[in-house]
């Protein structure tokens, strides 16, 4: 019997529900607006920002000594990468809401199957790629991290002119030490100061406006409270140092003077409530205010010591013309080590300091006649470069041997051309033509050999409203000690001299300061 139907076909034979795409598609968690490939980029670029603030946190936590950068880094810089993923994510959500407003078909996120072979090895080599370069990222984000905080990012790719300082700062006593430990310290505050102040030398050095020698930011320094005692935190004090002092003379045997100094340090004793601090300074005045008539802090006129009893004693100069009015209006300042250890990172030493040490040190041969006059004279002199400097010194030390001692310059000659080499070295740490840097630019306060120093106010012409002086007195501070007694026998006893002047200079020592000849305007 025939059919009026056609043959019949698989379908129809075993029927398939049929189903909506929603129906098929996984249950979402999230609104649709949500699944969009811009929104998905924003939040791995969040969610990656995110995991690198909470490492550099764990890093700087367990971290001895916290990096001044490390705020601005973790708590600004990468919070702006996480606010741009959020920002993207946000995009994406109201351009896909646009979108199925407007009745466009959704953007839909690739659909990916691991049971097809092609896709499975895709998939394998995206995502090998972005645990690399995640994992470069981080790498690379961590080495910035350190690097804008190095030495070389303040002292040569960002501040080029600040390479006599970088370089005088590699031999300091602090060369293990930062520049932004000390010029910008933690937290997001000083670093805006700081590059509030960068703009305009970023301006003044694009435009050659900037100074030579670079003045010293002494208005700018951050107080010691907050850099010097983060380290120098003094719990002991001893009442004497005993300190011994060598000199090499200027003539031409390039005479030894050994002198031995008892320093007084301070009050010698133990406390756990007020540690005793390590100078008269701190020890017995609880704040000493002053006034300073110049940039440089040299010229100070008014001081105001206030006891731990809160008596308060106010010493004026008597060569100040200063009135009471101006002193009143005048900007005071709280003492702290930078007013005296000024240079303490920087250090620019006078030429007769650090031949001492190199002569003492065997360095440069003492036994080479005239050696450290003639190297003074060579390093002294003004050079229009840093290759004319040490070709300079080399004509001047070599001809001068040559010319006065010409049989040494043949017998000696290797001491000499270790001599030149030596202090060609001593030219390069502390003189820069280029910046017209040299030590008379910037006097070391810690002292008073070549720079006022002490006699700032220990002049003898501070004095109080009752009748008190500063005293300029040498044994305030310090006794000249020599050695006496039968040493063959086992006796030695130290006993006090008076101060002598290893030239005869008469008795004007006694009243002149001593950088009134040995000092940066000599």
């Amino acid at each position: 019997m025939g059919s009026s139907y056609g043959p019949l076909s698989i379908g129809q034979v075993f029927p398939q529900p049929v189903m909506q795409q929603e129906e098929l598609s996984v249950k979402r968690r999230f609104p649709a607006t949500f699944y969009n490939p811009l929104s998905l980029i924003g939040i791995v670029i969040a969610v990656f920002n995110v995991g690198l603030i909470l490492f550099f946190t764990v890093v700087e936590t367990l971290t001895k000594h916290p990096k001044p950068y490390a705020d601005v880094i973790i708590f600004i810089i990468l919070p702006v990468f996480v606010l741009c993923g959020l920002a993207l994510f946000v995009i994406g959500v109201i351009r896909e809401r646009r979108r199925m407003k407007a009745g466009r078909p959704a953007e839909r996120l690739p659909v990916i199957d691991f049971n097809d072979p092609s896709q499975r090895i895709t998939m394998a080599l995206l995502g090998t790629g972005f645990v690399l370069l995640s994992l470069l990222y981080a790498f690379i984000s961590f080495n910035a991290y350190e690097y804008v905080e190095s030495d070389t990012f303040c002292g040569m790719l960002c501040h080029r002119v600040m390479g006599p300082e970088s370089t005088a700062h590699g031999f300091s006593p602090h060369a293990e030490i930062n520049c932004v430990v000390c010029h910008v310290g933690s937290g997001a505050k000083h670093f805006f100061l700081s590059k509030l102040n960068g703009t305009r030398q970023l301006y003044a050095l694009v435009f050659d406006k900037y100074k030579r020698p670079i003045p010293v930011p002494v208005k700018d320094l951050r107080p010691a409270e907050d850099t010097c005692k983060t380290c120098h935190g003094v719990q002991y004090a001893l009442s004497e140092k005993l300190d011994t002092r060598r000199h090499f003379l200027s003539d031409a045997r390039n005479t030894e003077w050994t002198i031995y100094l008892l320093l007084k340090m301070g009050t010698g004793r133990i406390e756990t409530e007020k540690p005793p601090r390590v100078h008269w300074h701190a020890t017995v005045a609880k704040e000493i205010r002053y006034f300073a008539a110049d940039r440089k802090r040299l010229v100070i006129p008014w001081i105001q010591a206030t006891g731990y009893d809160g008596k308060e004693r106010v010493y004026r100069s008597t060569d100040s013309k200063a009135t009471d009015e101006e002193l009143s209006r005048a900007e005071k300042r709280v003492m702290d080590c930078i007013d005296c250890h000024n240079r303490t990172g920087h250090f620019f030493r006078p030429p007769d300091q650090v031949l001492n040490a190199y002569l003492q040190e065997r360095l440069i041969d003492p036994s080479l006649p005239e050696i450290k006059s003639i190297a003074m004279k060579a390093l002294e002199k003004s050079y229009d470069s840093g290759q004319a400097g040490r070709n300079g010194i080399r004509e001047i030390i070599m001809g001068f041997y040559e010319k006065t001692y010409p049989e040494l310059s043949s017998s000696k000659k290797a001491e000499i051309e270790k001599a030149v080499k030596e202090v060609q070295t001593i030219y390069g740490r502390n003189y820069d033509p280029a910046m017209k840097v040299s030590w008379r630019s910037f006097p070391d306060n810690a002292g008073h050999m070549y720079s006022p120093g002490c006699f700032r106010c220990h002049d003898g012409r501070h004095v109080s409203s009752d009748g008190k002086v500063l005293s300029r007195d040498c044994s305030l501070c310090h006794l000249l000690i020599t050695r006496a007694g039968d040493r063959s026998k086992g006796q030695v006893l130290l006993t006090t001299a008076a101060y002598p002047h290893p030239v005869d200079v008469g008795d004007s020592y006694k009243e002149m300061n001593c950088s009134d000849c040995h000092g940066t305007n000599n």
